[in-house]
């Protein structure tokens, strides 16, 4: 467009005034077609504005309207589609809150060089496309962006689907562009929904600039937004607020985080962890597990090494932001376990102080034992806080081990703990082991706790960032399976053509929850009661007996709950 009006309250004019709904579902779900469930979306065209819009689709000379033929929009988009119009100015947005889309063409950039290939910006359908420093969007969070004479504010990050997997010219499913935000940036996000604020006129190439103005109460209204994805899983601008040398060639951050008010931490567990993004101008991205917290303020404590997130650390400066997301991970805590014990290494101490926190909040008065190895007493860092948060409960017994130069540390035992009495005694007491460390380390603990019988008692912490998979495997000849959705009370016949659980769940009428459809925001997982799926994707988050949905098939008669 070479310029818009955009209006306090709406979008761009005729965004999303039309809607076709889904074959055989209901109206009350907002179940439209769309190119998560329709790529052959890309292929229809709009001509003309307002009320004399007109659908076609030029692959059959395009001369219809489609519109205004519901015999021909039910013989493209199957027995129930019906053409739904806004009258009121507003889209059919994905949220009442989102009117405006924007997509930094710098930061798409910057994905297109992680992945090797060039990634059309159009594919992520934004309203408005800006070229500015990559990912600095995620910065702006509750603040206003001016363009030209429009005042934005900007009121979430938007999380991206499987709709950004279709390739806008030919229709064909060629990225899996939810899994390779995840892998390459640590997120699902790409680009910022915004409100206008003050209204006016835009055109191409108008200078963008950040604006002296806030809108608290936009976030405070947009992370209570239903369906919306949670404040904890934004990338969001969190402000180093100190800097703080542990031990040689280890080093914490204090980090604030400025949605805390607004519930991003109301959920955190001890032991979970945040990814740092954007560490380099490549967007790297790294995890790192919480060491500690202080109201809206959370602490890392990272070693250096020669990894690149690591390196970034270790460089940043008080008053510097940091996107970060998260507080992340499982509930491995378990307050009425009858004994607890905690084995580290090096720095994988740093779960440990939130889980004896969280222990001492409780009065956790069942034996805890903390075994802490490091080869060198300068590599020690945050000791001296385990001990005095372990000299708060009753019966908790902390030994540390220095395997190479103990030093003048009191107490130290010089030469490595015997973690398979350790593991053995943990057995006797049907004690959760806690166990954090290197790769190595690690293994070598669970491989005893095998030996042992108990590795289902056993809870590692892990400091791999994950590699997510990036396309599904094949659905297999087989079948046909009964698939009974049990809450609904629907049973049909499943067949290999039906695709996965969701689509054929979708098929018949039902409005399930689902969101990245690519195998692993977690949203469609559902119990599996009866029977046996076969997962079309890795994913080490699904819990047993669960199916995610989006990304299984059955390999059986099933019964699922929902």
């Amino acid at each position: 467009m070479d310029q818009v009006a955009l209006r306090q309250g709406e979008g761009v004019p005729g965004d999303r005034v039309v809607g076709i709904t889904k074959s055989k579902a209901p109206k009350s779900g907002a179940p439209f077609h769309q190119l998560t469930t329709n790529a052959d979306l890309v292929h229809f065209q709009f001509q003309g504005a307002g009320d004399s819009l007109a659908l076609v689709d030029p692959r059959t000379g395009g001369d219809v309207d489609l519109l205004k033929s519901p015999e021909l929009l039910r013989e493209f988009f199957g027995d129930q589609a019906e053409a739904v119009w806004r009258k009121d100015r507003l889209g059919h947005w994905d949220f009442d809150d989102s009117m405006l889309s924007i997509i930094n063409v710098s930061t798409v950039e910057a994905l297109s060089a992680k992945l090797g290939i060039e990634v059309d910006p159009i594919r992520f359908r934004g309203n408005i496309y800006i070229e500015a420093e990559p990912f600095i969007e995620f910065s702006w969070l509750g603040q206003g962006v001016q363009i030209g004479d429009v005042c934005l504010s900007i009121v979430r990050p938007i999380k991206r689907c499987s709709a950004t997997s279709v390739d806008p010219q030919s229709g064909e499913r060629d990225i899996n562009m939810p899994a390779q935000l995840n892998r390459h940036l640590g997120h699902f996000y790409c680009g910022v929904y915004a409100q206008v604020e003050s209204e006016g006129v835009i055109s191409p190439n108008d200078p963008i600039a950040t604006a002296e103005r806030y809108f608290p109460a936009r976030l405070a209204t947009a992370v209570n937004v239903p369906k919306a994805p949670p404040a904890v899983s934004w990338p969001r601008p969190a402000r180093v607020v100190d800097v703080v040398d542990e031990a040689e060639g280890i080093r914490s951050l204090w980090l604030q985080d400025p949605l805390a008010d607004l519930g991003s931490l109301d959920a955190m567990l001890p032991g979970q962890h945040i990814a740092l993004h954007g560490l380099t101008a490549a967007g790297d991205w790294r995890r790192y597990t919480i060491s500690g917290r202080n109201g809206d303020r959370l602490r890392i404590t990272v070693k250096r090494d020669s990894g690149v997130g690591s390196g970034a650390v270790h460089e940043v400066a008080v008053g510097q932001l940091i996107t970060v997301s998260g507080p992340f991970g499982p509930e491995t805590l378990d307050t009425q376990s009858p004994a607890t014990f905690i084995i580290s290494a090096g720095i994988g101490i740093t779960p440990t102080l939130t889980k004896l926190k969280a222990l001492a909040d409780v009065r956790y008065d069942n034996p805890i034992r903390i075994v802490h190895s490091v080869r060198r007493w300068q590599e020690l860092a945050l000791w001296d806080e385990v001990k005095s948060l372990a000299s708060n409960l009753p019966n908790c017994v902390a030994t540390l081990h220095i395997t190479a130069l103990p030093g003048e540390i009191e107490d130290a035992v010089p030469a490595r703990p015997d973690t398979q009495a350790l593991v053995r005694e943990a057995a006797m007491m049907s004690a959760d082991i806690h166990l954090c460390g290197s790769e190595a380390f690690q293994s070598s603990v669970l491989s005893i706790a095998e030996q042992e019988g108990v590795a289902d008692r056993l809870h590692m912490d892990s400091f791999v960032a994950p590699d997510s998979a990036v396309e599904m495997r094949p659905i297999p000849d087989s079948g046909p399976y009964s698939v009974t959705f049990q809450r609904s009370g629907i049973t049909a016949q499943w067949l290999p053509e039906n695709g996965p659980l969701l689509d054929f769940a979708e098929a018949k009428g039902l409005v399930l929850p689902a969101h990245c459809r690519a195998g692993l925001c977690m949203t469609c997982q559902c119990a599996l009661l009866e029977g046996d799926v076969l997962p079309l994707i890795e994913s080490s988050r699904t819990r047993e007996r669960q199916a995610l949905l989006c990304a299984s098939v059955p390999s059986s008669d099933i019964v699922l709950d929902c």
